[in-house]
């Protein structure tokens, strides 16, 4: 009879949570690493290929360590695999905030499939291996057919589904995604613990080490979770002048928003609080409830220079909501659209966001922008600032997604568009320029010094008396403003020649762009602690 007979459901179970735990693994390994490296077109076909390659060798490594062992031999290597995949999630947890820095630091591409490998090349291996060693376990009951091989790989897939579904809506709305990977690790740690005392055949010797190993996976995960606050806050450096305390921290499936309070060391006073996602900083306040971003106040008085009694605007990115909070207080009326469920949520409760009044829709932006002309929307300003990940979304960077902005405004409104150009080369800023140009006769571009670039753009004449004066602007950020402002220029036609649009038919926003991003990525990685990086 064969030694793995009798429990071979058990051992298909663990098939299937295998497989779960390896998917989730690519998934979550993705979201860990956004803070570092991006999510670039690079970086994700660098994830994808990683997984694979480690899916490929487990495969073969679990073949070849097949040959010529016996029933018991199998079992043993068998159970190995979660043992040894909980130890390497575990240390891998342990080690990540500490070297990812360094490595998005080095480069983003190469530092990408450097952290990828450290989160996932162990754990895949073995656990992948384990499906062509249950194959060759139940060869034996199954001497002339296909040794249960395509039933084993079946229960692998569908356990793989299974985690991909469970992390997407379960693990990332709900806890974070270094807490998540620890409970990934855990999990099979304690599977492996439960199967190898029950199992008939592992060798008594081996028996011990076995659990031993899968206890210390266990303990290790649980340990980290218990006292992640504690690692990471050794990991979130103090210099002489500011310490950072991370306020909370909201997960869901479009990212992770962090509340960072920047405190003076000596006396402990508020100096300011940042809205962080996914790594990058989208503002932050003075102790006086002031944005010191100069994005905030280039949307705001580029808006309101352009528009004469403006009274509607469409707020496209919610983000701490200072811009909305702005435009009602100078009595417009003002939609809002995030796609973030706990975008309202986090710009209420931590940076003065006052929703009464507004009408606040969470949606998509391109979905809200097609249906302005059979909803008869229409607005004096439409404000665009959308950033997702590195920058803004690809899909709404086409000329099909300005054509519906377009029926958004009413006949004298403008768009007022926050956006970032590549500051090494011109030809990718210029098909911007054009994309937008397809929808609106009439842009006009300024650029921040810093790099940032805030478009306007109608089909009407704009008032020729428009008047810039940053008298909202704070001191310290009152020269770059004006010297944003001075850049200000018409875009004609002549400039644009030859500069093809973005489109959803051919969008190669992403590629195009995906050098620039990756700086981007990487000047904010290097200028934060490490700690405030793991999400």
């Amino acid at each position: 009879m064969s030694t793995v007979g009798p429990q071979r459901r058990r051992y298909e179970i663990l098939i299937f949570v295998t497989g779960a735990v390896t998917l989730a693994l690519e998934v979550l390994a993705s979201r860990i690493m956004t803070p570092y490296f991006g999510v670039s077109l690079f970086i994700w076909s660098g994830i994808l290929s990683i997984t694979l390659s480690f899916l490929a060798i487990g495969y073969w490594a679990g073949g070849r360590a097949a040959v010529g062992k016996t029933p018991e031999q199998l079992l043993a290597l068998f159970l190995a695999g979660p043992a040894a995949g909980s130890v390497s999630i575990g240390a891998a947890a342990l080690l990540y905030p500490a070297l990812f820095p360094a490595l998005a630091e080095f480069d983003l591409v190469i530092g990408s499939f450097v952290g990828g490998a450290i989160l996932l090349a162990v754990p895949i291996v073995t656990l992948s291996a384990m499906n062509p060693l249950l194959v060759a376990l139940r060869r034996e009951s199954d001497p002339s057919g296909d040794a249960g091989a395509g039933w084993v790989f079946f229960v692998s897939t569908v356990g793989s589904v299974a985690g991909v579904v469970l992390t997407a809506f379960v693990f990332i709305p709900l806890m974070t995604n270094f807490r998540a990977i620890l409970l990934l690790g855990i999990a099979i740690g304690l599977a492996a613990i439960a199967l190898t005392l029950v199992a008939r055949n592992p060798l008594p010797r081996r028996r011990g080490a076995l659990v031993a190993g899968a206890v210390a996976g266990v303990a290790l995960c649980l340990g980290l979770a218990v006292s992640r606050d504690a690692y990471l806050g050794a990991l979130t450096a103090e210099n002489e002048d500011v310490r950072f305390t991370v306020a909370a921290q909201y997960s869901s499936l479009y990212g992770t928003i962090k509340v960072v309070e920047a405190n003076t060391a000596e006396t402990g006073q508020r100096v300011s609080r940042i809205y962080l996602q996914d790594g990058l900083v989208q503002n932050f306040i003075s102790s006086d409830g002031v944005s010191m971003s100069l994005h905030t106040h280039a949307l705001e008085d580029l808006s309101l220079a352009f528009t004469s009694s403006p009274r509607s605007a469409l707020v496209l990115g919610l983000a701490a909501g200072l811009v909305p909070m702005r435009f009602k207080h100078e009595g417009i009326a003002v939609t809002v659209v995030d796609i973030n469920p706990n975008a309202v949520t986090v710009a209420s409760r931590h940076f003065g966001f006052e929703a009464a009044g507004m009408d606040i829709r969470i949606e998509d932006a391109r979905t809200h922008a097609r249906t302005c002309r059979a909803h008869n929307r229409q607005y004096d300003i439409v404000v665009v600032d959308l950033f997702q990940g590195d920058g803004t979304p690809d899909y709404l960077m086409t000329r099909e997604f300005f054509g519906d902005v377009a029926h958004c405004l009413n006949r004298n409104g403008i768009v007022v568009m926050n956006t970032f150009y590549d500051m090494n080369h011109d030809a990718p800023n210029k098909r911007v320029l054009a994309t937008i140009a397809t929808a609106f006769g009439v842009v006009i571009e300024f650029r921040s010094p810093s790099g940032g670039t805030f478009l306007v753009a109608t089909n009407t004449v704009l008032p020729a008396d428009a008047r810039i004066d940053g008298a909202a602007v704070p001191e310290s950020l009152l020269a770059a403003f004006r010297a944003t402002m001075a850049t200000g220029r018409a875009i004609g036609p002549a400039e644009l020649a030859g500069a093809e649009p973005f489109s959803d038919g051919q969008n190669s926003f992403s590629f195009v762009f995906a050098r620039a991003e990756m700086d981007h990525r990487r000047n904010w990685a290097q200028g934060l602690p490490p700690g405030l990086l793991v999400n």
